[in-house]
This record gives structure tokens, C-alpha cells and sequence, in this order.
């Protein structure tokens, strides 16, 4: 039977946790069946169970309705905790006893704890300590001012007001421990919620992480050297407190001389390139992180310093971060790591905060609370004014590092089972990191659209570029299959001394095994460079170096990037570097790709490349190939399928800005190139400026090329859209390349006798972003061996209805 601490009534109120449990006994752990008369929720094992099905239940049905509301996970999980705590439903005796006696409840912590060693520990692997190399001046002035004034704030005012507080707080260091964990920001913290916001490789989001962590590895080392100094405080001797440190030196020595030389050798020498752990791997790292809690809490440090130290010392990325977040993260870490939060909004009793003798108590602890979250605003929209960012951006950045979450619960259980926390304590801050995450994260929805500087930005387009200018494609790939054809059209466009074109090549991945998100020029890894086994990137980029150097001098240049990103937002990274390089044009890969047998399809990429025509700054365009690979990603002249293009020319200004595409064609490049205009019987014209500028356009071109053999222009008259798409049918065969402008669909936009040629096809459309022509040409009927090129011309100002077209 287990023992019982025998507490004074008194002492038992003032607790977090209660100290004292009834006699148990420790054999009831299977239950024999209800049928044979046992109680099953009197038995640990269905206990358990029921206790997690129920919060987990109950988290995803609150999620459903607080997600709409702009609300976190970590939200939803606390206010679980609290509806099932002693506030609401824990108030009924009975319902205590039967589903959270206090037996089950320890059992339940256990196994939550464990999940929040490993949360920590897959955290530190995903940390990239390489953010901390060249930090910018923006971050690193943010994190240090968003850290400094409240400290500076509310230390002061702690002690000018300390002899008139409560006898807890006046003699306790409950305040000064509170002021320094409120005035930091937890990096695991703001990265899951940034991630959660769809805001990881947005420009405020990377500050935000940069600020966030140099702040937390700073957070990381004073906490180790106060638990250090504490402990040899409390030394009984000299050779206790060489023990100490001594034990703490060493763990720190293994750390980085055995396990991070270990598990680099795991990661980049037992582990094939682009390949998960292997399952003993797997286990030996799991296995050290759960051994690291126990060895730093043995020697009288927190269990959550050695999981987090031994993360970062881990190679993070492919393959030890993605092995976390594959197998780890997605099932115990999610299963058991809501239970810990919930649990921690179970412990939380609003009446203890609402009793009249508590007041005061509450009264205070809000003061300082409130000092330290407006003192990090202050600090941090100081420091954003400074590097000039505009007060929005500001404050948008002070209201991100202002997010708490889990590590922050975890210090209010700290101080609560250390009894630095009483019950109203504990209940008044976890209240108040509830509610400052509730507050803050819809705020940072409302006030911050990160494709609102894309949206301000001055569009750039082929149409309206000089002939001879610079053409700067941004052209983007998600894996090295798409490498060949995107080098075939861009061989096929052409380009010379006169009228050179400037790559930028963004090889896009999914963010798997890191916390923060990536966007930077390539550079080749040592790991390839030692093993002579090239990433696909590095074969990406190699394949357009060859493009360069086989192209004449001066005629392409390319610049390679790499990008990192949570699909749902890597619209971000394109957008952004076509913005800062001044592209005029990004060139998407299709999201169906088809080897002549079987066609596949990529949603994800799919969502990306409709989210890029809603934000882009410049002109897009998507290619469908369905041309025969050419075996490699190095296409010439002399290989390239793309011989024979057609233009199809209905009118409007994503029409003219194909038909600007297409003309370099055969200026620069060794492409035949013919315009098919469209015209429509016994139409008369409305005279609009739509209408004028497309003449302009065709009589400047037919006027250029006219004495080009390599170049067509034919008129087509037809009587409606039927029409159209029989000569579409009829001439489509005759070509390797198909040109067409995208035409959103909106009527607004193109000339009405444009809109005309193509209306009812939309009526089966399957693929929106490729418009009324590309979709026409990309289905199954016209597909055949014919590659399709849709261009799509951005206007001004980006209207609320183009982006409901897209997306539709």
C-alpha cells in the first residue's frame, strides 16, 4: 500500500498539487471485465485510456469550433483542461472520484511528462543555431530590447512595492523568476505558433524566430547557471559542491564530444541520403533523450535542460529532425503532449482567484504580469521603429514574441511543485498565458497580411518591358524532374548578348525536420562534396550551370536559391525573392506530370501555384509538359523537343503579355513561331482601350517579323466559342508548344468579344488557374504530345475577386 504524507489542512489549501492521496492499491492495473464484477475505471490501464480518448475528444471538438475563432492548439488544450478541472466540471465530487482520482491523475502526468521530454528534445534537433551566425540587426536589437525593458520595468517596481505586497509574493522570488521567464520568448513556443499562423517564411516570421532563439539559448544558459548556483548554494560542503559542477561539466563534455560526433555519424554515415533512421538508430536516439532528463534531473538540474541540450547538439534537418517529425511528432508527441496542457488547465480553480481573501493576491500578481507584456511591446516596437519598419510591422513583431505557450506552463508547474506557486498563484498564470495567447494571435491575423507588400508593389511585366531589356524569370522547381522541360522552354525562348535572360532558379522542398523555415542562395554541401553523392538540389542547380555555360557568352546567368517552407505558405518564398530580385516573369511547373504511361498529380503543389498567381508581384506562368522527357536536365538546342509553337491570341492583357513571351522567341531562339489571332463574325468592335492596345500589339509584331520565314501570323474568324475550339482541335497537332494567355475568366477584364470566343467552356473547366484556353488544351482530348505555356499578366491591384477566381 502507498504511503500517505500526512499534510495540515491549511498546507494542503495552499498547494497546486495535492501532497496527500488515499491508500491504493498498487496490483489494480488490468481489470478482469465489468461481466465478472470488476470496475474497470478502478484499474489504472482503462483509467488511462479513458482519460486521454476523453480530452482528446474533447480538444477536437473544440478545436473545430476556436480555430474559427483565430485560436492556437495550446488554447484549445488549456480551456479543455479548465472545462474538465475543478471550475467547471471537476466542481462535482463524483466526477473527480471517478474519471481524475488523484491516483489516475499521477499515472496521466507521468506519461505526459515523458511527452514533453521528448517535445523539448525534437524541438532542439529542429533548432537552427546557424540563425545565430549573422543574425540581423533588426532581430538581434529586437530580441535584446524586448528582453531588457520589462526587466528593466518590472525589477524596479517589484521592489519599491515589495514591503505593501502579500506576505507569499514579498518574500518569495516567485516575482523575479516570473519577470525574467515573461520577459524572454520561447523559441519552441514561437515557432509552433508562427507555423500554426502560416507565418514561418514570412519577413516578421523570421525575425520573430532569430529574436526568439537568440533570447532562448540566453534563457537556456542563465537557467542552467541559476540551478547551479542554487545547488551550490544549498552545498552541505566544499566537496558537495565539486560534485556539482563536476557532474554538470561532464554532462556537458559528453554532450558535445561523444553524443554529437554519435549522432553525426548516424546521421550522415549509417544513413542513406534522403532516407528516415533506421529503426535501431531511431531507438538508440530516443533512448539518449529520454536518459539526458534523467541524468540532468539526477544531479539537481530540471529534467528539461538535458533533452533540449542534446537536441541542439544534433544535426537537425534530413534525417535525425524528419525521423522525429515522422515518427515521433505525429503520434506520441501529438497524443500525449495535449494531455500535459490539459492537465496543467485541469489543476486551474478560478475560484481559488475569485475569493474575496485572494484579491489582493491576484490584484498583484496581474500588476507584474502587465508590466512585463506591455514592457515587452514597448521594448519591442522601439527597437522596430529604430531599423524603421513601420509601426504595424512593429507591433505585429511585439505582439509574435509576446506568444506563450507550453514552455511557459511548464516553468507555472515548476514553480507550483517547488510551492514557490500557491493554488491561486498557479490559477492566476496559467489565466494569464491563456489569455495573452488568446489575444495575440488573432490580433497578429488581423493586422498582418504578409502578400500585402506584393499586393502594394509596382507590377512588372513582359508587355510593358523595352525589347532588348533584361528578361529575369524566376523559375521554380519542386523536384529534378521538372529541371528538363522547364530547360527545354527556356532554350526555346532564347536569349543572346543584346537580349539576355537572367535566371533565378528556386528549388523548393518541404520544411520536414527544422523548426524555422529557409530561403537562401545554394551552396553545394559538404556532405555531397565528401561523399560524391550530390543532393537534388545540387543536381538542379548543375543541370542549369550546364544551360549556362552551353548558352552564349553574356546571353544567361543564373543565380540558384533554395527554399525550405510549410507548403501552406511557400507562396511566400516565391514571391518574395521575385519581389527582391525584380523578376518579370515566374515560371511554375504544373502540378500534373505525366511520363507517357501514367499521369500523377500533386495537390500541394497545385495549392502553391494558385496562391502565386493571386499574390505574385510580376507576370506568371505555368507549364504543362506533356512533351517526352529529354532524359536529362541539360536540354541544348540540338535535343530540345520545342521546335514549333503557336500563339493563340483572343485579346486582353494576358494575351499581350503572351504574345511579348513569344515574340522573343524567335528574335533570340531558334523556335518557328505562329499567331493565330481570333476574330469574331460580324463583330464590330466596342472601340475600348483593351481593344486598341491589343491592335497595337499585333501590327508592332506582324511589323517586326514580317520578314522572318520563321514567323506566321494567320486570322481566324469564327462565329462563337464552339467554333474556337475547333480550330483549336483542328491546329493544335501541328505543334510542340502551345501559348495562350490565361484570361482569369473575368469579363471585366477582357474586351467583350474576347470573352465571346470562349464563353460556355468554362463549364467543365477541371483546372481554373490555367484559364479557359489552358484548360481546354491541358485535358485529356487535346493533351496528346503537346506542351502548353499559360501566361498570366498581373493587373494594378489585386481586386478580392481575382483572388475568389483563383481559388474557386
Amino acid at each position: 500500500m502507498t504511503a500517505v504524507a500526512n499534510l495540515s489542512s491549511g498546507a494542503l489549501e495552499s498547494t497546486v498539487k495535492p501532497v496527500a492521496a488515499a491508500c491504493y492499491d498498487n496490483n489494480l492495473v488490468n481489470s478482469q471485465g465489468m461481466f465478472l464484477g470488476d470496475q474497470p475505471l478502478r484499474f489504472s490501464l482503462p483509467l488511462l485510456l479513458v482519460q486521454v480518448s476523453v480530452i482528446l475528444v474533447l480538444s477536437a471538438v473544440a478545436n473545430l469550433v476556436l480555430r474559427r475563432l483565430g485560436q492556437s492548439r495550446f488554447i484549445t488544450h488549456m480551456l479543455v483542461g479548465i472545462l474538465l478541472g475543478p471550475t467547471v466540471l471537476g466542481r462535482s465530487a463524483s466526477f473527480r472520484d471517478v474519471l481524475f482520482s488523484e491516483r489516475g491523475t499521477y499515472i496521466l502526468e507521468s506519461v505526459s511528462l515523458v511527452a514533453l521530454i521528448l517535445f523539448l528534445f525534437s524541438m532542439g534537433v529542429k533548432t537552427d543555431l546557424s540563425l545565430l551566425r549573422r543574425p540581423s540587426g533588426r532581430a538581434v536589437a529586437v530580441g535584446i530590447m524586448g528582453a531588457v525593458v520589462p526587466l528593466a520595468v518590472t525589477l524596479p517596481v517589484f521592489h519599491a512595492l515589495q514591503p505593501t505586497l502579500p506576505e507569499d509574493l514579498r518574500g518569495s522570488s516567485l516575482i523575479t523568476e516570473l519577470a525574467v521567464r515573461l520577459s524572454l520568448s520561447s523559441f519552441p513556443v514561437i515557432a509552433d505558433a508562427l507555423s500554426d499562423l502560416d507565418l514561418l517564411n514570412t519577413d516578421l516570421g523570421r525575425i520573430a524566430l532569430t529574436a526568439s532563439l537568440i533570447t532562448d539559448v540566453t534563457s537556456w544558459f542563465i537557467r542552467a547557471c541559476t540551478a547551479a548556483v542554487i545547488l551550490i548554494g544549498d552545498a552541505r560542503s566544499p566537496a558537495f559542491t565539486a560534485k556539482i559542477l563536476a557532474s554538470f561539466v561532464a554532462f556537458v563534455l559528453f554532450v558535445g564530444f561523444v553524443a554529437r560526433p554519435v549522432g553525426r555519424y548516424i546521421a550522415y554515415k549509417r544513413t542513406p541520403t534522403g532516407a528516415l533512421l533506421s529503426e535501431g538508430s531511431f531507438v538508440v536516439v530516443v533512448i539518449a533523450a529520454l536518459l539526458s532528463a534523467l541524468v540532468t534531473d539526477a544531479i539537481g538540474f530540471k529534467y528539461m535542460i538535458g533533452p533540449m541540450m542534446l537536441g541542439l547538439a544534433l544535426p537537425g534537418g534530413m534525417p535525425i529532425g524528419a525521423t522525429m517529425t515522422e515518427r515521433l511528432d505525429s503520434f506520441f508527441i501529438a497524443l500525449f503532449l495535449p494531455v500535459y496542457m490539459a492537465l496543467s488547465g485541469y489543476r486551474t480553480d478560478l475560484a481559488e482567484v475569485t475569493k474575496a481573501e485572494a484579491s489582493e493576491k491576484w490584484c498583484a500578481l496581474e500588476l507584474f504580469v502587465a508590466l512585463c507584456v506591455s514592457g515587452k511591446l514597448v521594448g519591442c516596437v522601439a527597437a522596430g521603429l529604430f531599423f524603421t519598419m513601420p509601426f504595424r510591422d512593429a507591433v505585429v513583431l511585439a505582439l509574435m514574441l509576446n506568444i506563450r505557450g507550453i514552455v511557459e506552463v511548464a516553468a507555472i508547474n515548476n514553480w507550483g511543485d517547488t510551492m514557490k506557486a500557491t493554488a491561486e498563484h498557479y490559477s492566476t498564470l496559467t489565466m494569464s498565458m491563456v489569455l495573452i495567447t488568446a489575444v495575440s494571435t488573432p490580433l497578429i491575423k488581423l493586422l498582418y497580411d504578409p502578400s500585402g507588400q506584393f499586393a502594394r508593389a509596382k507590377r512588372r511585366s513582359l508587355e510593358h518591358a523595352r525589347l532588348s531589356a533584361d528578361l529575369r524569370v524566376l523559375t521554380c522547381l519542386y523536384s529534378e524532374d521538372h529541371a528538363a522541360p522547364l530547360i527545354d522552354l527556356l532554350e526555346a525562348t532564347g536569349s543572346s548578348r543584346d537580349s539576355p535572360m537572367s535566371l533565378i532558379v528556386l528549388h523548393l522542398t518541404e520544411l520536414v525536420g527544422r523548426a524555422a523555415s529557409v530561403l537562401k542562395p545554394h551552396r553545394k554541401s559538404t556532405r555531397s562534396s565528401n561523399s560524391g553523392n550530390p543532393t537534388p538540389s545540387d543536381r538542379i542547380v548543375n543541370a542549369f550551370r550546364y544551360f549556362e555555360q552551353q548558352a552564349a557568352p553574356g546571353a544567361v546567368t543564373v543565380s540558384p536559391y533554395v527554399a525550405q517552407a510549410p507548403f501552406s505558405s511557400m507562396h511566400h518564398d516565391v514571391c518574395s525573392l521575385a519581389h527582391s530580385r525584380k523578376a518579370n516573369l515566374i515560371l511554375l511547373p504544373f502540378h500534373k506530370s505525366s511520363d507517357g504511361a501514367r499521369s500523377t498529380a500533386n495537390n500541394a503543389i497545385r495549392s502553391i501555384n494558385r496562391s502565386v498567381l493571386q499574390y505574385a508581384p510580376c507576370s506568371v506562368a505555368i507549364l504543362v509538359d506533356h512533351g517526352l522527357a529529354s532524359g536529362s536536365a541539360c536540354a541544348t538546342a540540338a535535343n530540345s523537343l520545342l521546335q514549333r509553337a503557336a500563339l493563340y491570341f483572343l485579346g486582353g492583357a494576358d494575351d499581350r503579355e503572351a504574345l511579348a513571351y513569344a515574340a522573343r522567341m524567335p528574335e533570340a531562339g531558334t523556335m518557328s513561331l505562329t499567331v493565330v489571332r481570333f476574330k469574331l463574325r460580324n463583330w464590330v468592335g466596342m472601340g475600348g482601350q483593351d481593344e486598341a492596345r491589343d491592335e497595337e500589339l499585333l501590327q508592332e509584331f506582324w511589323a517586326r517579323h514580317r520578314d522572318n520565314e520563321r514567323v506566321v501570323y494567320v486570322e481566324k474568324t469564327v462565329e462563337d466559342a464552339e467554333g474556337t475550339a475547333s480550330v483549336v482541335r483542328a491546329m493544335s497537332e501541328k505543334f510542340d508548344l502551345l501559348i495562350v494567355g490565361r484570361r482569369g475568366g473575368e469579363a471585366e477584364s477582357d474586351p467583350e468579344g474576347s470573352t465571346a470566343l470562349t464563353s460556355g467552356l468554362s463549364e467543365w473547366s477541371e483546372f481554373p488557374e490555367l484559364g479557359v484556353m489552358g484548360d481546354m488544351l491541358a485535358s485529356a482530348e487535346f493533351a496528346s504530345k503537346v506542351s502548353i505555356l499559360v501566361i498570366q499578366q498581373q493587373p494594378p491591384k489585386k481586386t478580392v475577386a481575382a483572388a475568389s477566381n483563383v481559388n474557386d
